[in-house]
């Protein structure tokens, strides 16, 4: 055997050392590869979940968010109207006494127009009127108007020629308007014809 020849079974080995580790190092890198692709593939799923959760989060915040809106513009109309109710009730307890005055003087008309009780009436009665226009409140027109189920209540029908039929000919009761709604109905007597 010469020097640098090399022994024919030692070269079939080492060709067959390196073959083998040639695949061992394939199949490594393929399951790396195999790896790292199932990694990727659960790291899609995570975060698709991780989405989709989010998703379904966002909208029940806004479905909370829209209740909330709801319930809070509910509690406030609900708290305008009690303070309307509230106000509507003080107001037609004004109105009585109103009423109660506007009687006083009508009653009060033969006495002469200097008397103070006469006057002292008449002061209140005014004072009382400028409240009521503090807050919109203004009278329903009812003599001479033609009848109206939304501002006149009839009391009863009369005959009266100087009106044309279905006009309020008597007021019996003023009604009161509150910013463009009825308070109170005039109670009115109506021409029959």
């Amino acid at each position: 055997m010469k020097k640098h020849e090399v022994p024919e079974q030692e070269t079939d080995n080492n060709s067959k050392k390196s073959t083998v580790s040639g695949k061992a190092a394939g199949n490594i890198k393929k399951k790396r590869r195999e790896s790292t692709d199932k990694q990727l593939v659960e790291q899609q799923k995570k975060i698709q979940q991780l989405d989709d959760e989010n998703a379904e989060y966002k909208e029940k915040y806004l479905r909370l968010a829209a209740e909330f809106d709801n319930f809070r513009k509910m509690t406030l109309r609900e708290t305008e109207k009690r303070t309307q109710n509230v106000k509507d009730s003080v107001i037609l307890d004004v109105l009585s006494i109103i009423d109660n005055l506007d009687r006083t003087i009508d009653a009060m008309s033969n006495k002469k127009k200097n008397d103070p009780v006469y006057k002292g009436v008449q002061l209140i009665y005014s004072q009382a009127k400028k409240l009521l226009e503090k807050y919109s409140v203004e009278e329903i027109s009812s003599v001479g108007e033609e009848f109206d189920l939304d501002l006149h209540e009839a009391m009863m029908m009369v005959e009266n020629k100087n009106y044309p039929a279905n006009v309020v000919v008597e007021e019996h009761l003023k009604g009161y308007k509150i910013n463009g709604r009825v308070l109170r109905h005039a109670k009115v007597a109506v021409n029959n014809g």
